[in-house]
Order: C-alpha cells, then sequence, then structure tokens
C-alpha cells in the first residue's frame, strides 16, 4: 500500500509495481510515458510544421500542414479523396473539414475535382503548389530525422522502428477497447 504523502513519482512506481511489473520495468514504463509527453507536448504545439513553414518561408499556417499532409498521405489510400476522408483523417467533423478544405482551395494548394469514377461526385486533390509544399515539408521533415537518427545503427533503427510500431498497434487496440469491460 502507498502513502499519499510521497512524491507523485514515487506513487507512479509503486503503482506499476503493485501492477506486477519488475522495478526495472516499472521504471522502463516511467521513462516511456515521460518521452511521450514531451512528444504529445511538442506535437500539439506542432514545434516541427511551424520550423518548416519559418525555415522554408512557405506562405501557410499550421491548419495547412494537416490538409497538406492528409492529401499527401492519401497515395497509400485505395480511393478517392473527400471531405468525408479529410474529416476522418484529421478527426474532426465533416463541417470543420468542409472548411478547412474551402481554405486551401482559396490559397491554391487543393483542387476540387470530378470523380472519375462517379462525375456527381467531387473529390480533392493537391495542386502542382499544393505537391511543391507537401514535398518540401516532407524533405524538411527527413532532414530532421536523419540529423536526428545519423548516429543510430541500422539495427538500432530497424529495432526501434518494429518496437515503435509494436508500441502503436497496442495503443490502438487499447483507444478501440476503452471502455469496453
Amino acid at each position: 500500500m502507498t502513502k499519499t504523502t510521497d512524491k507523485p513519482a514515487n506513487l507512479h512506481f509503486q503503482m506499476l509495481l503493485d501492477l506486477g511489473l519488475s522495478p526495472v520495468a516499472a521504471q522502463a514504463t516511467m521513462d516511456i510515458d515521460a518521452v511521450m509527453s514531451e512528444i504529445r507536448r511538442s506535437m500539439n504545439k506542432r514545434e516541427l510544421g511551424r520550423a518548416a513553414l519559418r525555415d522554408l518561408a512557405l506562405p501557410l499556417d499550421t491548419a495547412d500542414l494537416d490538409i497538406l499532409n492528409a492529401l499527401d498521405g492519401c497515395s497509400s489510400h485505395s480511393g478517392e479523396v473527400t471531405v468525408g476522408f479529410v474529416a476522418e483523417r484529421l478527426s474532426v467533423d465533416p463541417s470543420r473539414a468542409s472548411r478547412i478544405v474551402a481554405d486551401a482551395v482559396d490559397k491554391g494548394i487543393v483542387r476540387r475535382v470530378a470523380s472519375q469514377s462517379d462525375s456527381r461526385r467531387i473529390v480533392l486533390e493537391l495542386t502542382q503548389t499544393g505537391l511543391a509544399y507537401a514535398l518540401a515539408i516532407r524533405k524538411y521533415k527527413w532532414k530532421v530525422f536523419a540529423d536526428a537518427l545519423d548516429q543510430w545503427s541500422e539495427k538500432d533503427l530497424v529495432t526501434f522502428a518494429r518496437l515503435f510500431s509494436r508500441f502503436s498497434d497496442w495503443m490502438t487496440q487499447a483507444k478501440a477497447n476503452a471502455g469496453k469491460p
């Protein structure tokens, strides 16, 4: 049983021990949680995106990064991109997605076109300008990653990618099971 006068870190450590983790595993879990909190903070502030927009001097704002990322990342999407797909991809309601798309169209980075499979449907695609911006931002991001990881061995990178993917899969499953008995 833990004392309420203990420091939070000690309480958290004891909770993990009470859940059956070894002291080493409990500390590693706390370390992972601390790193995840820092990554979440950085992502919420869009630090990398803001740096890219600043350093590349692109006439965009951080909201534009969402639509560029959504449409640029659709190369693996097996189908046409609609406002509904953007809403799902960005985890926003359809009316918000519609406003984001309209703003991107006004800025000339996205265009609406008739669907190839059903001319009554409107789908979205990046313009040449949008593609150029997406490519520049992607190149910037890869440069940041390459600089950060250049001292890692190939084996460490492959192991990290495998474990990070495994952890991400677990998080997706945990989210899907949240609230279920």
